[in-house]
C-alpha cells in the first residue's frame, strides 16, 4: 500500500501531469480493490502510526507538576491492569508474527506495549519513592541516580526482559496461540483492578483523558479492520479462525475500554468525583481525628 500511495503523491505534485485524470485513475484502483478493503488499510497505517505517542499524556502526568503530583497519580493507577494489558499486546504480537499477518495489522500493539512498560516502571518509582524505598533523588549527581532507580526498578525491568525473550524465543507456538484464544477473557480481567480502583476513588482524574478516548476509537477501529480481513477471507472460502479469534478480543477490549471512558464522563465530566488531591486531604483529615481521639 505504501508504494502506489507514495507513486500517487508524486504525480499529484507533477506540474506536468493532469491531476484530475490521476485522481481519476486512483479511484478506478480503489474501486476496483474494494473501498472497504482500501478504507481498512488506510485505518491500520493510521493506527501504527498514532500508537506510536497516544500514550504519551499518560505518561506526562507521571512526569509534570510536583512529585507529590505524580505520586497521587501513581497511586490512582493499577499495576495489575497495566501488566496484565502489557502481556496481552506481548502475546498479541507473537501470534501475528507467527502467523505471518502483515505487521501493518498489528504494529500499534508492540509500540502501545512499549509505552505501557514505561508507565509500569514510573509508576513504580513513584510508589517506592512514596513508601521511601528511593530516596530523594535531587541533590544527587546524574551518574548516581541512574544507579538508584536501576537498584529499585530492577526486578520490573527483570521481568519485563524475560517475558519478552520466553513468548517471542522459547513459547511454542500452540501455547501463543492458546493465551490469544484466552485474550477475550484476560482482556477483561485487564481492566477490572482500574476499574474497581476508579470505582473506590470516585475519579478517573489520574488517566489520559485523551488516553482513554484513543483507546476506545482505537479498538472500534481495529474491529472494523480485522472484521474486513474476516470478510476477505470468508469470501475467497480460506480458514478464517485466525480472523475470528482477532476480531473477537477487539470487540472485548473495545467494551471495557468504553467502560472505562463511560467512569470518566459520570465521575468527572458530570462532577460526581473528588479529585485525588482532595481524596487524599480527606484521607488525611480522618487519619488526623483518629489520632486526636486515641490521645483523648
Amino acid at each position: 500500500m505504501g508504494s502506489p500511495l507514495f507513486m500517487l503523491i508524486n504525480l499529484l505534485l507533477d506540474p506536468d501531469v493532469s491531476k484530475k485524470v490521476v485522481l481519476q485513475m486512483a479511484w478506478s484502483q480503489v474501486k476496483a480493490i474494494g473501498i472497504g478493503k482500501v478504507l481498512a488499510a488506510l485505518l491500520s497505517s493510521l493506527m501504527v502510526g498514532v500508537s506510536s505517542f497516544i500514550r504519551v499524556p499518560q505518561i506526562r502526568k507521571l512526569l509534570i507538576k510536583s512529585e507529590a503530583d505524580r505520586i497521587r497519580v501513581a497511586k490512582g493507577l493499577s499495576l495489575q491492569s497495566l501488566s496484565i494489558d502489557t502481556l496481552n499486546n506481548l502475546v498479541h504480537i507473537a501470534f501475528n508474527s507467527q502467523h505471518n499477518i502483515p505487521f501493518i495489522n498489528y504494529g500499534e500493539s508492540l509500540l502501545l506495549g512499549i509505552q505501557n512498560a514505561l508507565i509500569i516502571l514510573l509508576t513504580k518509582f513513584y510508589r517506592l519513592r512514596e513508601e521511601g524505598e528511593i530516596q530523594n533523588l535531587q541533590n544527587l549527581p546524574v551518574l548516581e541516580q541512574l544507579k538508584v532507580i536501576a537498584r529499585g526498578l530492577v526486578q520490573p525491568i527483570g521481568v519485563m526482559i524475560a517475558s519478552v525473550i520466553f513468548f517471542t524465543q522459547i513459547a511454542p507456538s500452540n501455547l501463543i496461540s492458546v493465551l490469544e484464544i484466552l485474550n477475550i477473557p484476560i482482556s477483561i480481567i485487564a481492566k477490572i483492578p482500574q476499574i474497581t480502583a476508579n470505582y473506590r476513588l470516585k475519579t478517573v482524574s489520574h488517566l489520559s483523558d485523551v488516553v482513554l478516548k484513543a483507546n476506545v476509537v482505537g479498538s472500534l477501529i481495529r474491529v472494523y479492520t480485522s472484521y474486513t480481513d474476516y470478510k476477505t477471507k470468508a469470501e475467497r472460502n480460506k480458514n478464517t479462525i485466525d480472523e475470528k479469534i482477532l476480531l473477537a478480543g477487539y470487540v472485548t477490549s473495545s467494551v471495557m475500554n468504553s467502560v472505562l471512558l463511560g467512569q470518566s464522563i459520570v465521575y468527572d465530566k458530570l462532577g460526581r468525583g473528588k479529585s485525588l488531591k482532595e481524596r487524599d486531604l480527606g484521607e488525611k483529615e480522618e487519619e488526623e481525628k483518629k489520632k486526636s481521639k486515641k490521645n483523648i
